[in-house]
């Protein structure tokens, strides 16, 4: 009777150990955060042991397959000025220049709105002129000053551990239910096929 109340309780305790194996797996991710030494075993949690490799691997993906540097160079040469400046220039008229002009001696008298609009109108024709030229400026300049590819791998290495494993968890939850739901299963079905294969050599006598 015990060993048969052995037997149903097995594929439970299988189950149960599977689960508990893929309960490990998944927190092994991210624990421990510092190295632990347990007998002549260093223990660290993958992401953490291989933080700075993921950082170098992951910036050279970005680099080649998604963000590479002459899209981002492109992006900013299509970037349209023209609202801005003109935006730019009318402040500048008429909250700057306009105030010190009039406040000229003698010279002030002359300036009224009428010629400040002639200036905005000027000020903006020009200011649109040597907007393809500055946009060229600092593309160039972009390319010339940003490393992409190290700037990507910088801020990866030193993202906070504990806010990636918060939003991987949040990403990722029912995943890793269903990771550790099928260790359960699993571990079930190897547990019946144990007591089975106990039935079938004659193991398990009454």
């Amino acid at each position: 009777m015990q060993i048969e109340f052995l037997l149903v309780l097995t594929p439970f305790i299988t189950a149960a150990i599977g689960w508990f194996t893929n309960w490990v797996a998944v927190k092994m991710l991210f624990h421990p955060r510092e190295p632990m030494r347990v007998f002549f075993w260093k223990w660290q949690g993958l992401i953490p042991r291989r933080q700075s490799q993921l950082a170098k691997e992951s910036a050279e993906i970005i680099e080649r397959e998604i963000l590479q540097q002459h899209m981002i160079l492109h992006e900013i040469r299509k970037i349209e000025l023209g609202p801005y400046l003109e935006h730019t220039a009318k402040k500048l008229v008429w909250e700057r220049i306009g105030p010190q002009l009039r406040a000229i001696p003698l010279l002030g008298s002359f300036v009224n709105d009428s010629t400040l609009a002639k200036f905005e109108v000027l000020a903006a024709v020009e200011m649109k002129e040597e907007a393809g030229p500055l946009m060229e400026k600092v593309a160039t300049q972009f390319e010339a000053s940003v490393d992409l590819k190290q700037m990507i791998e910088d801020n990866i290495a030193a993202f906070d551990l504990e806010r990636l494993e918060s939003i991987v968890n949040q990403v990722a939850k029912r995943e890793f239910r269903t990771i550790e739901r099928l260790g359960a299963v699993l571990g079930f079905i190897i547990g019946c096929v144990q007591v089975a294969l106990f039935w079938a050599t004659g193991a398990v006598s009454y």
